[in-house]
Parts: structure tokens; C-alpha cells; sequence
């Protein structure tokens, strides 16, 4: 016979209320509730953790040592927490901004216009009677403690007027993360925009897909081999602009060809390594990683004149073939443009052909540079 079993005075052993074991809340929603804030400072910080996480791992499984620089981490974390939903919230916002401005300044400026040609001139002769009888009627030190009030409000409206404009074209920019707004805005906080280490976020998945070719057997491993330099595209072409990425040259430089002329250069290196994944895809994919890490280093830190160690003063600058094109359709129309304007002056025969050669050379050198001479010269 079995014995009853006894319980505790005021308890029931077969309950069911929130505190029985099979209704207990799990901790982390306890968490989410008791500290909200806290856990999601904990859910950001498990994302940022995993993106640098799979860069590591797609180091180790290429045979990589190299510990991961701090930059590029901190640039990982810093472009993973600032990118997602909260991205789109901003572009959503800066596009008000410049629709309120925008509305704003055009509905002042019909108003002033439709003032201007409703009324004319004519207006004058009614303002000024009455400034003249304010005058007369009114003390002078009341009077001109008016006019100075309306002549500061003034001041204030039409300054709004200079520095809201401004601000409606380059605040978007800097809320969405432009480098150059963001560099010639200045603003206080210590922080760079997010579009800034973009091309360091675009090197990492570049680096995972030289990981996945690496460790990929059979057809995949070929295929995936193959698909690295069109999916690098991205990042080649954040590269290109790397001193305009970085926020490293001022808005209007003058003296930065050499910024550009590197990048472009580090480029065709790439496409050099690039082929050889077509001859022996191994190390190759190796090299590769390792040199995209290098750059990714290089550009966090700002180094954009020297994103790599190697050598490249034999190296050819890889060109944009949409650029060229459109050059040599700027170049033809404006040497046409330019003989039928010679011949339309009726020069003298002797020297028309001299102007004619002149003018292709001015063409030649406005199109493509002063650069352009040197290396046909070259050639």
C-alpha cells in the first residue's frame, strides 16, 4: 500500500499557474523584458562578433596566419552595426529633409516672385510714406531700435536662406554617409560614415568566396574559382575611387592624380593575379586573399597610396572601357565641332591648316590630358 504523499500547507502539487516548470518564460525573454536596451547592445554585438568570425574562418581555411588587423575589425563591426534597417530609415529621412527644404525654398520664392510682378514698383511709394510718418511720429531712439530689429530679422532670414540651401544638399549625404560630405561638413562627433568601410566589407565576402573555392571539390571548386573575378567587381571598383572612399582628398583638390593613378594600378595588379586562376586556381585563391587583406588593412588605416608592397612602377593603370569610350566620343565631336568653326572663319590657306592641328592638339589635350602626349610619345 502506498503512502499518501504529503504536501506543503498552501501549495497544490497539481498546478498549472505561471510558476509550474512546463509555463516558465525562457531566460532570454526575461531578459528582453527586464532589459530591453541591454539586449539588443547583446544581439548587435553577436552579429558584429559573427561577421568577424567568418573572415577568420575563411582565413583558416585558405591556411592563412595572419591575425586580422584591428582596423580592418573595427571596420567590420563599425559597417555591420550601421548598415540593415536602420540604413533605410536614414535614406528615408534624408529624402524629406531635402523635400521639406526643397518645398520650403520654392514656396518663398514664388511668393517673392509673384510680390515682384503683382505690385511692382509701385510698392515703394507705399512703404516709404509710412516709414516716413513712423518717423515722424515715434521717437528717433524707438524708431532705430526698430529698424535694427528688422534689419537683424533680416539678416537671419536671408542668412537661413545661404546656409539652409547648402545644408539641404549636403546633409542627406552626410545622414546616408558620404565621405566627402562628411569630411568638408565636419561634424563633431569622432566617427566616420558608414560608406567609408564599405570596400572593407566588400573585400571580406571576397575573401569567404576564395575560402569556398578553396575548400570546393570537383566541378563546384572550377566553377567557383572562375566566378571570383566577377563577383570582385565591387570591391575593384571601391578600390578605383579608394582616396574618394576614405574621405582622404578634399572636396575640389587640385594635386591628386597620384591617389588615382595608384588605385588604378593596384586594380590591373589584381586582374594580373586574377588570370592565373585559370592555370592553377590553389595558390592563386591563396595569394589573392592575402592580398585582398593587405588592401583592406591599407585603406583602413588610410593608406590609400599604398595599398600594396609590391612594385608597381612597371605596372599598366587598368582603364574604365565605359570612360574611354565616352572620351572618344567627346574627342571626335569636339575636333569636328572644331574644323567646321575654323573653316567658317575664312582664314588664309597658309595658316588655316596650322590652326586646324592646333586646335586637335588643344582637343587632345582637354579630352585625355596632359598625360595623353607623354605616352604617345612613349609609343
Amino acid at each position: 500500500m502506498t503512502a499518501p504523499t504529503s504536501t506543503e500547507p498552501g501549495t497544490d502539487s497539481g498546478a498549472t499557474g505561471p510558476t509550474a516548470p512546463g509555463n516558465a518564460q525562457p531566460a532570454s525573454f526575461q531578459s528582453q523584458l527586464s532589459s530591453p536596451y541591454a539586449w539588443w547592445r547583446r544581439r548587435l554585438d553577436a552579429s558584429d562578433d559573427k561577421i568577424v568570425a567568418d573572415l577568420r574562418s575563411a582565413l583558416d581555411d585558405l591556411g592563412i596566419d595572419r591575425p586580422i588587423p584591428e582596423s580592418v575589425d573595427k571596420a567590420l563591426r563599425y559597417h555591420n552595426r550601421h548598415t540593415g534597417w536602420w540604413f533605410l530609415v536614414r535614406n528615408v529621412m534624408a529624402m524629406l529633409w531635402v523635400w521639406f527644404w526643397g518645398a520650403w525654398l520654392l514656396g518663398m520664392l514664388t511668393t517673392i516672385v509673384r510680390t515682384m510682378v503683382t505690385k511692382g514698383p509701385k510698392k515703394a511709394d507705399v512703404v516709404i510714406p509710412k516709414i516716413v510718418n513712423l518717423f515722424n511720429e515715434t521717437e528717433p531712439f524707438v524708431f532705430w531700435l526698430a529698424a535694427t530689429a528688422c534689419s537683424l530679422m533680416m539678416i537671419v532670414v536671408f542668412g537661413s536662406l545661404c546656409v539652409v540651401f547648402p545644408m539641404m544638399l549636403g546633409a542627406p549625404k552626410l545622414v546616408t554617409g558620404s565621405p566627402i560630405a562628411h569630411r568638408n561638413l565636419q561634424p563633431k562627433q569622432d566617427h566616420a560614415p558608414v560608406q567609408v568601410y564599405m570596400p572593407v566589407w566588400q573585400i571580406a565576402e571576397v575573401i569567404k568566396l576564395c575560402a569556398e573555392a578553396a575548400t570546393a571539390a570537383g566541378e563546384q571548386k572550377i566553377y567557383k574559382s572562375g566566378d571570383i573575378p566577377g563577383q570582385s567587381t565591387s570591391a575593384l571598383k571601391s578600390i578605383r575611387r579608394a582616396y574618394y572612399m576614405r574621405g582622404i582628398v578634399p572636396l575640389l583638390p587640385m594635386r591628386w592624380g597620384h591617389l588615382r593613378d595608384h588605385a588604378r594600378k593596384v586594380v590591373a595588379r589584381m586582374h594580373e593575379v586574377e588570370r592565373d586562376l585559370y592555370r592553377d586556381a590553389d595558390p592563386t585563391l591563396i595569394k589573392l586573399a592575402e592580398m585582398w587583406l593587405t588592401i583592406a588593412e591599407r585603406y583602413a588605416d588610410g593608406r590609400v597610396g599604398a595599398l600594396l608592397d609590391e612594385d608597381l612602377s612597371e605596372v599598366e593603370p587598368a582603364r574604365s572601357w565605359a570612360r574611354d569610350r565616352i572620351r572618344d566620343v567627346l574627342a571626335v565631336l569636339l575636333t569636328v565641332g572644331a574644323v567646321f568653326f575654323t573653316a567658317s572663319l575664312d582664314l588664309p590657306q597658309a595658316i588655316e591648316g596650322y590652326v586646324i592641328s592646333g586646335t586637335a592638339v588643344g582637343v587632345l589635350l582637354l579630352v585625355y590630358g596632359s598625360g595623353s602626349i607623354v605616352n604617345m610619345r612613349r609609343r
